[in-house]
């Protein structure tokens, strides 16, 4: 008898110092309609605008054991009220061991960090007189989301750098670069890499950055970047009519 009392208290005991519920319990609690609420309060508050929810969707990632929850979530689809744009956005909330309700990450910051990024590249290559590019599938995060900024990151858009964003957190930045084959040389993928590490002043910028560049036929440049100004949109398999292709990961370069 004694045995068994024992047990039941280190049960209890372990249930209060391990989290009230495991995964599974967790997912079953998470409500679509609290993680909206809590979603569209936090954005509302953060950045200052009347946002509304579009849609959600909770999903959840299994782990080998079988029946086993490993990750569980709520993607908040939201929008800005009486926007031009029309985007949508995602906010991703879940519950912690507790079952309160918190925010992982939104990329409404993604796209106020990727204005202030092209910002910055664009310059730094303007700086070294490479004009004649334009810029595709350009993708930055926060790493260790899935696309987005953690709700401690915060940007001043006026004021910050692309070099200090990479200061505040781990980014995982990627685009393509793309150049007629006129204006392509020898030394043009190390003229973009020097621009780039510029920018880029950190020991670790290569674990973090990934650019490829890509030179095509004049006139089938002509063509896309038309396309791209039109419709921000390339056939899928544009990067097969590449004549040079070529990643390459910012350096340090100082004076």
């Amino acid at each position: 008898m004694r045995k068994i009392i024992l047990l039941a208290l280190l049960g209890i005991l372990s249930f209060g110092l391990f989290g009230c519920y495991d995964k599974n319990d967790l997912y079953k609690e998470l409500d679509t309609e609290k993680a909206e609420k809590v979603a569209l309060d936090y954005m509302n508050e953060k950045y200052d605008k009347d946002f509304y929810v579009v849609s959600s969707n909770k999903n959840k990632e299994m782990s080998y054991a079988p029946g086993k929850i490993n990750d569980f979530w709520c993607d908040v689809g939201i929008a800005i009220e009486d926007s031009e744009d029309g985007k949508n956005y995602a906010v991703r909330t879940t519950l912690n061991d507790d079952g309160e309700y918190i925010i992982e990450w939104d990329n409404y910051m993604t796209s106020l960090v990727s204005s202030l990024a092209k910002r910055d590249i664009n310059d730094s290559f303007s700086e070294v007189n490479i004009t004649n590019y334009f810029i595709y599938s350009f993708y930055i995060s926060e790493i260790g989301t899935a696309g987005g900024f953690r709700p401690d990151f915060d940007v001043d858009i006026e004021h910050d750098t692309l070099d200090s964003v990479f200061e505040k957190s781990s980014i995982w930045l990627h685009f393509n670069l793309c150049i007629p084959e006129s204006a392509y040389k020898d030394s043009t993928v190390s003229d973009f890499e020097k621009a780039l590490g510029l920018y880029l002043p950190q020991e670790d910028s290569d674990d973090h950055v990934r650019v490829k560049v890509l030179s095509f036929n004049d006139d089938y440049y002509s063509e896309i970047k038309n396309a791209i100004e039109s419709s921000d949109r390339l056939p899928d398999n544009y990067e097969w009519k590449a004549i040079h292709e070529e990643t390459i990961s910012p350096l340090l370069y100082h004076d």
